[in-house]
């Protein structure tokens, strides 16, 4: 009768602990912030409260600490909090934006403007996690091993010193001079050493998502104790941390794609004869956006990615142009100016013959090369890519902007 006591208590005491465990697998990063509104003073308080159900490694790379970037759109305001490296981490650190701006005009004079509160404007907070720079797997030990080995060189090294014996005084002092000049060569190097650190910050940043709060008056119904008597609050928001969006057509559908999407800028510049030749096609590339999935995928592999056009002429490529390499990353912005194909109108109807393609490749620490996705844009491959290309023949001098996904 005790043991079957026992077990039902144990029975019963599991299925109340299993039910919320399986609930909270599921759950998606968020980021905590309160804004208040003062009109007397002309300011946004904005305050990262803190983040929950962040994820701690990324492939088989572990989180070193986490960050939060505010920025006031349109604007040119920004700020960062401090890191930490909780996976639920708590900062409440406040940001002060003026709504009251400054410009200076000619002869010393300056105009002052002031923003106001509506729809249009945003906080956009984004959320990035800083890797550590050793892998998960197996260095510790290699450490352990290293170490011990270069204990046994160094007793090897002293008991050969010891044996020997150089007769030769002047000998023994040569190395001194070479070694004081290779001491300050090294010194040198020192210094320099000590920027990398903030450099690495950069580099092993990573984008887990953004989310945005637009400054509508409608959102601001609580007041907040020991302010202003006009001051006015949200209150704690908690939303979602997701793939950052830029507002045009067809942004919310990037979000389905795995492999990755890219935002694509197709231009036919315009040009003066009448049969409409000599308007050359520029393609750019604004921005890359793909899914923390083939992020953590190529994270794992320690590669790195990078972007090819090419431009096919009569079935042969004549052009192409093809990016940095660059660490596997959810989003990306590229220079407009510099990430552009042209293809040459040369005759009339040198356009029918033409097409771009664009590529988005891995390649690893080995040198091997894996094209995670691709597609064409071009007057005859149908769905959004050869919409794309219609309305730029169709509207010489206007830029059309789409997202275009990997296939």
């Amino acid at each position: 009768m005790a043991l079957a006591k026992i077990k039902n208590f144990l029975d019963s005491g599991l299925k109340s602990v299993t039910q919320p465990l399986d609930r909270t697998v599921t759950l998606e990063p968020e980021i905590g912030l309160r804004i208040i509104h003062s009109p007397n003073d002309k300011t946004l308080k904005v305050t990262v409260i803190g983040a929950r159900h962040l994820p701690q490694n990324f492939g088989f790379t572990r989180v070193n600490s986490y960050i939060v970037k505010i920025k006031f759109f349109p604007g040119k305001d920004k700020f960062e909090t401090t890191s930490k490296s909780e996976s639920w981490p708590v900062w409440n650190e406040e940001f002060t934006i003026s709504l009251r701006k400054e410009t200076k005009i000619r002869f010393g004079k300056s105009k002052v403007s002031e923003e106001t509160i509506d729809g249009s404007k945003l906080i956009i907070a984004t959320l990035y996690a800083i890797l550590e720079d050793k892998p998960l797997i197996g260095t510790d030990k290699k450490d352990t091993e290293k170490k011990k080995l270069d204990g046994i060189l160094k007793k090897d090294n002293k008991k050969n010193k010891d044996t020997t014996v150089n007769n030769d005084a002047s000998s023994s002092q040569e190395p001194k001079t070479p070694n004081k000049f290779l001491n300050k060569f090294f010194s040198k190097n020192e210094d320099k050493d000590d920027k990398i650190p903030e450099r690495r910050k950069v580099d092993h940043r990573r984008t887990i998502g953004a989310t945005t709060i637009p400054l509508d008056l409608k959102n601001f119904t609580i007041k907040p104790s020991k302010c202003h008597a006009d001051d006015v609050s949200t209150g704690d928001i908690w939303k979602p941390l997701r793939p950052i969006t830029s507002g045009i057509s067809g942004a919310e559908e990037r979000r389905e794609n795995k492999k990755g999407q890219l935002e694509m800028i197709l231009l036919q510049e315009k040009s003066d004869k009448k049969d409409v030749s000599d308007g050359k096609l520029v393609l750019c590339i604004s921005k890359l956006r793909c899914s923390l999935q083939t992020m953590h995928e190529h994270e794992s592999l320690k590669g790195q990615l990078y972007i090819k056009m090419s431009l096919i002429e009569n079935g042969r490529v004549t052009k192409f142009w093809k990016s940095d390499r660059f660490s596997p990353t959810a989003s990306m912005k590229f220079s407009q100016d510099k990430a552009q194909i042209i293809a040459d109108n040369s005759y009339e109807g040198a356009l029918n013959d033409v097409s771009f393609v664009v590529k988005f490749v891995s390649k690893n620490k080995i040198g091997k090369k894996t094209t995670v996705g691709s597609f064409v844009i071009g007057p005859d491959v149908g769905g959004t890519y050869s919409d794309q290309w219609k309305q730029a023949i169709v509207k010489p001098g206007q830029a059309i902007t789409k997202w275009q996904a990997f296939e």
